[in-house]
């Protein structure tokens, strides 16, 4: 393809990405000024400046086992990074794209450290930063759970894929004020989480509903999808936390549905906090995805590609629901229960409160602020909070 549509497309994407969210003008000249196509060799121009997501590596079977960000994706999180020119920056996760966004930002004055344990996607990514000019970017293989202690401490650390830790190193490798960029895994749940080191500890300013892929390095545990029926996934921070057998006997029997008499308006947000409530609040939270199967009617709720938030017990799950924006009988969506098996009316009760406690607690408030402790630090230490541990950390969730 001419450059001059490939800059066309370019300037498209951007456009499309700036009606969505809002980046400084130095994150923006960087989106303009580099070439994703290059990124992409495998993929026409045209899919590349597309905002979505691209599968970069397959596994024998088809399946994904890399994926490229969405650039709406990699503009939010640049933006919580917070880059400046001059900046050391370290990023896990073999992201050539994103890498190149970091060389335009810090200039000739900063650098910038790119490491994954695949070595086939480092050595793609290398390849592609060298097509698109980006010599200066380094890409090395090793494992991202303990940074790159060769090159600390960094200014900036940005994570690529799916953390359901914190390791140590990436505090210690931060300079103090430092910022670290994450998705984060709160229980079933994913958010693009900004913190800055304070001390010893991370503390938050910044949560961003975003869809990442998982991690590959050691110190990765992967979120499971449990198959619950045709079309149907659950998906959870750690697949022992569900007994599957007895939720799919459950789904097998009648529901309890039951409206919470709140209602949300499509597309502000306010359904992203909801979900990040619940997530808090719930120690089994996870995700319920619901496909639509060519010829079939599925009995559990409308298709829902994004998901929807779920709990469940022992031997019963329980869920939300609400119309789509085309189906909806007004401006703003009825939020409601669905809740299968035994325990369903006290499982769909508790559901439906916790959903009314956040419409008269923190509908419209701020998020939480997140703060990230060692893991040797004594609990009666900590301000109270809802405390999620992790094998190298104590996530510490604080509502205001």
């Amino acid at each position: 393809m001419p450059t001059e549509e490939a800059s066309w497309l370019r300037a498209a994407m951007v456009e499309r990405i700036l009606a969505a969210e809002r980046v400084s003008p130095a994150v923006e000249a960087a989106l303009r000024m580099v070439p994703r196509h290059l990124f992409l060799p495998e993929s026409s121009t045209e899919v590349a400046y597309e905002d979505s997501a691209v599968v970069t590596k397959r596994a024998f079977g088809g399946s994904a086992v890399r994926t490229a960000l969405r650039p709406s994706v990699v503009a939010v999180m640049v933006e919580q990074l917070r880059v400046e020119p001059g900046h050391m920056i370290l990023q896990v996760g073999a992201d050539g794209y994103t890498a190149a966004l970091f060389a335009e930002l810090v200039g000739s004055a900063g650098s910038v450290v790119m490491i994954d344990l695949d070595q086939e996607a480092v050595h793609r990514a290398r390849t592609c930063l060298n097509a698109a000019g980006y010599t200066d970017v380094a890409a090395l293989v090793s494992n991202g759970h303990f940074g790159f202690p060769l090159r600390a401490p960094f200014d900036r650390i940005l994570v690529t894929a799916k953390a359901t830790d914190i390791p140590p190193a990436y505090i210690d490798q931060l300079v103090d004020g430092g910022r670290i960029v994450l998705p984060l895994q709160i229980r079933g749940l994913s958010r693009s989480v900004g913190f800055c080191r304070v001390g010893e500890i991370l503390v938050s300013d910044s949560i961003r509903p975003c869809t990442f892929p998982r991690m590959h390095s050691a110190g990765a545990r992967e979120r499971a999808t449990v198959i619950l029926a045709a079309g149907v996934g659950l998906e959870v921070a750690a697949v022992e936390d569900v007994n599957a057998d007895a939720l799919r006997e459950a789904l097998l029997g009648p529901r309890h549905v039951l409206s919470t008499g709140v209602t949300v308006p499509p597309g502000d947000g306010l359904l992203a906090s909801l979900d990040l409530w619940l997530a808090t609040v719930r120690t089994h939270y996870g995700r319920l995805y619901i496909e639509q199967i060519a010829d079939q009617r599925t009995p559990f709720a409308p298709p829902v590609p994004g998901g929807v938030s779920a709990v469940w017990s022992e031997c019963s799950l329980a869920y939300l629901t609400y119309p789509t924006p085309d189906t909806a009988t007004g401006p703003d969506l009825d939020v409601s229960v669905i809740a299968w098996g035994p325990d369903r009316f006290r499982l769909g009760d508790l559901l439906a409160y916790d959903v009314q406690v956040w419409d008269s607690q923190r509908r419209g408030g701020p998020d939480p602020t997140i703060r990230v402790y060692p893991s040797t630090l004594g609990w009666e230490s900590l301000p109270p909070g809802r405390l999620i541990d992790t094998p190298s950390a104590q996530i510490m969730i604080i509502w205001d």
